[in-house]
């Protein structure tokens, strides 16, 4: 597939895709995204096992090494939980600094750039649906845990993940704002590895496959019949955000990552 035209533009230093329609996008992506499509479930857990995950860098290293030394390499769902809290900060990062973004354009002296409005928009509206999709995963397996009596207790399950939350919080505006192409990558890496971790967590538990899951917070996400299809469904959202960010990464470097 031919790489769209681009535009520089010195205020973002970077690249600017001219299309910039987040939907028109996903429609005419070379990558195969599962949102909204009845899926065999299993064998599209089977295609993310078969593969490799992007190899993390820098920060997110340091970040799989203590979630393995606080809450152990076993994978859990109190280990997702912790996941889950911090998996919204880049998409929010996107959406705020995009309207940040709009705001600096509207307050200058110069005429605004259409392009660099609509690479704003794009953001925002993918930042906005991608940290709604991961809050509902947060809130599902707050919940599933809640039915199943886990409990985290106040250090790992409240100072902790608060802290790291304030941390990431930071670390992704930073990002954004001074190179998107950093946050983009850094995020594509992230979700691979969330992607196969669900998928993984679901191969060590083959109890699930006959463990019914109802749970208030499918008026917001797709029922599953099982626990099983529920964090596999989780795991093709992760792979899907990690598609976008791949393609955001392309469209603003001119380059694949891959």
């Amino acid at each position: 597939m031919s790489m769209p035209k681009i535009l520089t533009h010195v205020s973002l230093k970077g690249i600017v895709q001219e299309k910039s329609n987040y939907r028109e996008c996903l429609v005419m992506s070379k990558f195969e995204y599962t949102m909204g499509k009845e899926l065999d479930l299993k064998a599209e857990q089977a295609k993310t096992l078969e593969k490799p995950t992007i190899k993390p860098k820098g920060f997110l290293i340091f970040l799989v090494w203590v979630m393995d030394l606080i809450y152990g390499k076993e994978r859990t769902l109190p280990k997702f939980k912790v996941i889950e809290t911090l998996a919204r900060y880049p998409y929010w990062a996107w959406e705020n600094c995009s309207y940040h973004r709009i705001t600096k354009t509207y307050t200058s002296t110069k005429p605004a750039d259409k392009k660099i409005n609509e690479l704003s928009l794009r953001h925002i509206e993918f930042g906005r649906e991608a940290q709604d999709n991961e809050q509902w995963h947060l809130m599902l397996i707050e919940d599933i845990m809640r039915q199943k009596g886990i409990k985290m207790g106040w250090l790992k399950g409240s100072l902790i993940p608060f802290l790291m939350a304030c941390g990431y919080y930071f670390l992704t505006r930073a990002m954004y704002y001074i190179r998107p192409q950093w946050s983009f990558a850094m995020n594509a890496a992230f979700e691979s590895h969330a992607e196969h971790q669900y998928m993984l967590i679901v191969s060590e538990h083959p109890e699930w496959e006959n463990e019914s899951v109802d749970t208030d917070y499918f008026q917001y996400y797709p029922r599953q019949k099982s626990l099983a299809d529920l964090l596999r469904r989780i795991g093709l959202d992760e792979r899907d955000h990690m598609f976008t960010s791949l393609e955001e990464y392309e469209a603003l470097t001119g380059k694949s990552y891959l």
